[in-house]
């Protein structure tokens, strides 16, 4: 797991363009890659001229910096953590995702970054679930999960689906945006977005056609201030309306 420019360029524009800060908290200790030659390092450069005008890459990141701890507290966070089954990348906190969650560990983040971490959880459920006990009220889960032309990389590809069928429509988190990021730094400026299924009652729908290569599900979602839903039953948003409205045709494709 790794953030290269286009992902840093995402996270800045997200951290800034909602002032999110305090306790923040990502899963996996991210490696820093940074910058790379071509459309993608433009794109890294646009988001620092727009959001931390005067600074440079090298104000984010110590030159030979292998972790992103540095570019996490330089946008502002009061402490930065990192979360992972294993010590083999010296996380700060050692926690399997997939398992019961210390009391401790409950509402005590602002902030937590999934830069590719749950797609490789076999208990994806339990993960997400884990997440939202430990966003404080009003915290947010920023998500870069491969969407599309990943194959064999995880256990799942992560979808509009998910952000607007568990996130949304489920738990009553605020999506903050939802996009399709391409991964080649030739197709870093051609983003995807898509329609709400909980608002068109159908599965969401492309803008336009997906780039080559490798695509990641770039969303933010906000929790709710007093959460008064649950994570128990979670079902896609096409087929509730379907079963709440039976007589209405059916536009979608067979399942």
């Amino acid at each position: 797991m790794a953030i290269p420019d286009t992902l840093a360029a995402r996270l800045i524009e997200t951290v800034k363009g909602h002032e999110l800060n305090g306790s923040f908290l990502m899963l996996g200790r991210q490696r820093w890659i940074g910058s790379r030659r071509g459309a993608s390092s433009r794109v890294f450069a646009q988001a620092l001229a727009d959001h931390l005008p005067g600074l440079s890459e090298a104000d984010l990141v110590p030159e030979g910096a292998t972790y992103s701890e540095p570019f996490f507290e330089k946008l502002g966070f009061a402490s930065v953590d990192s979360m992972d089954y294993s010590d083999f990348e010296k996380a700060s906190i050692i926690q399997d995702l997939s398992a019961e969650l210390p009391k401790k560990l409950e509402r005590k983040f602002d902030v937590i970054y999934d830069g590719g971490t749950c797609e490789h959880i076999f208990d994806l459920p339990t993960a997400y679930r884990n997440i939202h006990k430990m966003l404080k009220p009003g915290g947010v889960l920023i998500g870069h999960s491969p969407c599309n032309n990943w194959v064999n990389h995880s256990f799942y590809q992560i979808n509009p689906e998910m952000v607007y069928g568990f996130w949304e429509a489920t738990l009553g988190y605020e999506v903050l945006h939802c996009a399709l990021q391409p991964i080649k730094p030739a197709h870093a400026r051609k983003v995807v977005t898509t329609t709400n299924p909980n608002v068109t009652g159908k599965r969401p729908r492309l803008s336009g056609s997906l780039a080559e290569g490798g695509i990641i599900l770039d969303y933010a979602v906000r929790k709710p201030k007093r959460s008064t839903k649950s994570a128990d039953k979670v079902y896609q948003s096409d087929y509730v309306n379907r079963w709440t409205a039976p007589d209405q045709e059916s536009t979608e494709d067979a399942a």
